[in-house]
């Protein structure tokens, strides 16, 4: 079993991000903190994990629904008000926007990207007074003050999650828990929140569609462990027990500048990485 030391980022594919970058900015109160040519790294100032967005050029494939990533506003209402903001800027962004609705305590609004991703802004305000707890819980120490997000009625606290999609629930459990080393949550029957035991966010895995649409390599996240080392041994582990334990892409390990990192596809063909990078 891997001893993540933390899930440290989301990879996040689009196709222009001259058009993305400015969604996610205006939208979710992303900032970017780096950037070269083709890649953006963004982060939430409440925020501990990255999305580090790639640009893939027109041929980059739509995400489905069941990929896609959500901020956090406090309240109900603001769902409401960024429904509002959402439609006046949807000629501006050529966005689709899915009416807000509830869902297990949470209240949404999602809208489509034109870079082909998915994004949710939710609520889980019910949720809280509920007291469930876990993946429900506020998912920042300090709120955000409206003044640095003003104009819009909604300030998104935290970037919360990424979506994944899973074919046997049992069996992507096991592969977490065993050999992943991460945190399993299960709040409904049909879905789990997996998560590192140290951290809130999480990625929700739901149930496979007819006709699934697999992700890529540039739509992954990422897993930090302690040492390269540790990511050696996890790539001779990978590597040689591959069939056992379901994986079905190990790709060769890097070593460049004391850090090591490899791609591999799981047991549901979503792309992880491992690196020593914390």
């Amino acid at each position: 079993m891997l001893k993540p030391q933390a899930l440290i980022a989301g990879h996040y594919e689009c196709r222009s991000l001259q058009q993305t970058l400015p969604i996610l900015q205006d939208l979710l109160a992303l900032e970017v903190v780096a950037r070269n040519d083709n890649e953006t790294v963004l982060k939430h100032p409440n925020t501990g994990w990255k999305l580090i967005a790639h640009e893939s050029g027109t041929d980059a494939p739509d995400k489905p629904f069941q990929h896609h990533y959500g901020v956090r506003v406090a309240t109900n209402r603001e769902v409401d008000e960024a429904h509002q903001y959402l439609q006046s800027k949807k000629r501006e962004y050529k966005i689709k926007i899915i009416q807000p609705k509830e869902n297990h305590n949470a209240y949404s609004v999602h809208f489509f990207e034109p870079g082909g991703n998915f994004w949710e802004i939710e609520s889980y305000e019910k949720a809280d007074e509920a007291g469930m707890g876990k993946t429900t819980s506020p998912h920042w120490q300090t709120p955000i003050d409206e003044e640095k997000f003003p104009g819009r009625g909604y300030v998104p606290q935290a970037l919360t999650h990424g979506t994944v999609q899973f074919q046997d629930i049992e069996a992507t459990r096991s592969f977490y828990e065993n050999v992943l080393g991460l945190e399993v949550v299960q709040l409904w029957p049909s879905s789990i929140y997996v998560k590192h035991t140290d951290s809130p966010w999480y990625i929700v895995n739901l149930p496979f569609r007819a006709a699934p649409i697999l992700p890529t390599r540039a739509q992954r996240f990422v897993l930090a462990l302690e040492s390269e080392s540790q990511v050696e041994e996890a790539h001779h582990w990978f590597s040689s027990s591959a069939q056992t334990l379901g994986l079905t892409t190990v790709d060769p390990i890097e070593n460049a500048d004391g850090i090591a990192q490899f791609i591999f596809s799981d047991l549901n063909r979503n792309w992880w990485e491992v690196t020593s990078a914390g």
